[in-house]
């Protein structure tokens, strides 16, 4: 009988044990899932930058105002015939597009992230062309300006342009102290435009995808094709800009036919960005021009270098984008831009020292 008992408790015992060992092998299983899960997060997030949330659209730099963000931007149609410089307000706007009118002059773009950025007095404001609407249509923009073409009415009437036209709205007024023909004379004011908004009941709200139109580099980055201290932007044979950079302040400083070209305050106009977009150009009547806005080539200046581009738009309200050589959308760095529509015809006229 003691021999029966003690193998009994031999088995008993032995249950006990793999039991244990069974549950110690489960316990020892869950630690090594939790292990992972409980600190690898932690690392991750220490590691990530933080991403700016206050920056401004269209030039990436941060502190702009919260209640902002999100919002339309606006576009100012500025001459630049002789007699209408200095003009009024250029020198502030986040982003100047130049392009040709007729006759080999050329037309500013003045671009302002919102309304209220826009400066006391801005202009001579001066005539729309419908590649002018099909930019503002692009980026969603509140297109203002002093008359129209033929066909820039049509644009606009065609594609229901929210624009602000000094022949038919408020808020447009003459300086004529500077003794020219009247057409070199019309302004108008921030008040005015956020004024002919509220007045049109026009959106604030920029459309989804158009309310942050452009990459930035968080630091200056040194582009890949080479020093850029120089380069010259073709328009026409009597509109030729030379862009030099200042090293010191990293921007680009413009001057048009040998001359520094400034504001009526004495401001030359500086970029940190320069964009140079060719594009083809045709005649369409006796003296009018059209630029095919679809895709082409270009050229992309900054930090003292420069890189070779491509460039995208393609329907009529889509937005123009910009690519490197890889074919990855554009990173700017941060600042204003200087983005000019140059006839691919002038291409081989562009230098750059």
């Amino acid at each position: 009988m003691a021999k029966i008992k003690n193998k009994k408790i031999t088995k008993a015992l032995s249950l006990v044990i793999a039991l244990i060992l069974i549950i110690g092998s489960f316990v020892g299983c869950g630690k090594e899932e939790e292990e992972p899960t409980t600190t690898a997060p932690t690392t991750e997030a220490a590691t990530l930058p933080p991403v700016p949330q206050n920056v401004n659209p269209l030039t990436g730099e941060v502190g702009y105002p919260e209640e902002l963000i999100g919002n339309r931007s606006v576009l100012v149609s500025v001459e630049n015939h002789p007699d209408a410089r200095p003009q009024w307000g250029i020198a502030s706007a986040d982003i100047v597009w130049e392009l040709l009118a007729e006759g080999g002059i050329t037309r500013m773009l003045c671009m302002f992230a919102d309304a209220s950025r826009l400066p006391d007095k801005i202009g001579p404001t001066r005539s729309a062309r419908h590649y002018f609407v099909e930019i503002a249509e692009g980026f969603d923009s509140i297109f203002v300006h002093f008359g129209g073409s033929p066909q820039g009415y049509n644009a606009l009437d065609n594609h229901g342009t929210n624009h602000i036209d000094g022949m038919s709205d408020s808020g447009f007024h003459r300086d004529r102290s500077r003794n020219v023909a009247t057409e070199h004379t019309a302004y108008t004011t921030k008040d005015d435009v956020i004024n002919n908004i509220d007045k049109k009941d026009f959106r604030t709200t920029a459309e989804e995808g158009k309310d942050k139109p452009f990459n930035f580099n968080q630091s200056p980055v040194t582009l890949s094709g080479g020093a850029c201290t120089a380069v010259s932007v073709p328009f026409s044979s009597s509109y030729t800009y030379k862009y030099t950079y200042d090293a010191e302040n990293k921007v680009y400083l413009s001057s048009l036919n040998g001359r520094d070209f400034k504001d009526d305050n004495g401001t030359q106009q500086s970029f940190t960005n320069i964009i140079i977009v060719y594009s083809s150009t045709s005649m369409i009547d006796s003296k009018r021009i059209a630029y095919d806005l679809s895709k082409g080539n270009g050229v992309y200046i900054s930090n003292g270098t420069y890189e070779n581009i491509t460039w995208k738009k393609g329907d009529y309200a889509d937005i123009m984008k910009f690519y490197d050589a890889d074919g990855n959308e554009l990173s700017l760095n941060q600042g204003r831009s200087y983005i000019a529509l140059v006839p691919t015809k002038n291409q081989s006229q562009t230098t750059i020292s």
